[in-house]
């Protein structure tokens, strides 16, 4: 697995401001928990990438929530999502509705699979995820980290 120490701090650092209590990071043999009490996601090695399975504050577990060819498309992932359920304006915002008013973005290759899910391919890049996320998730993939911290800094996220 690979430095995983920037998505630690992101997590530790936003999840009590999601309201999100006991949060805590955890490694081990080819994943990384990212836990709290009431939600929790695992990166972990998956067929040739990595997959996010995730348990809801239900106690539900929902696996291969998506697919990653990287880590940084990973990682990306992680941080929109994360920064989302912290601040829902980003949801209904900037991170969310007014991206996927736009459709996919240009230059991608969208490919149906079962279940709902599309596999979205940008060179040698691919991610697979549900129809929703993936129209968001095109425009998320092309933005570096940086970027998207930016705009999660606007909502009042710092790590």
């Amino acid at each position: 697995m690979v430095d995983h120490s920037r998505l630690n701090d992101i997590w530790l650092a936003w999840a009590p401001q999601a309201g999100m209590s006991d949060a805590s990071v955890s490694a081990g043999s080819g994943e990384i928990l990212f836990k709290s009490a009431d939600y929790t996601a695992q990166l972990r090695s998956s067929e040739g990438g990595l997959a996010i399975d995730t348990i809801d504050d239900r106690g539900e577990r929902h696996n291969d929530v998506a697919k990653f060819s990287t880590f940084e498309l990973a990682e990306k992932y992680l941080i929109w999502e994360w920064a989302t359920l912290a601040r829902s304006g980003l949801a209904s915002g900037p991170l969310g509705a007014n991206l996927y008013r736009l459709g996919y973005a240009p230059g991608f290759k969208v490919s149906e699979l079962d279940g709902g899910n599309v596999k979205l391919s940008l060179g040698s890049d691919w991610v697979i995820m549900v129809i929703g996320d993936a129209v968001i998730f095109s425009h998320i993939m092309t933005k570096t980290v940086d970027e998207i911290l930016k705009i999660a800094e606007t909502a009042g996220l710092q790590v």
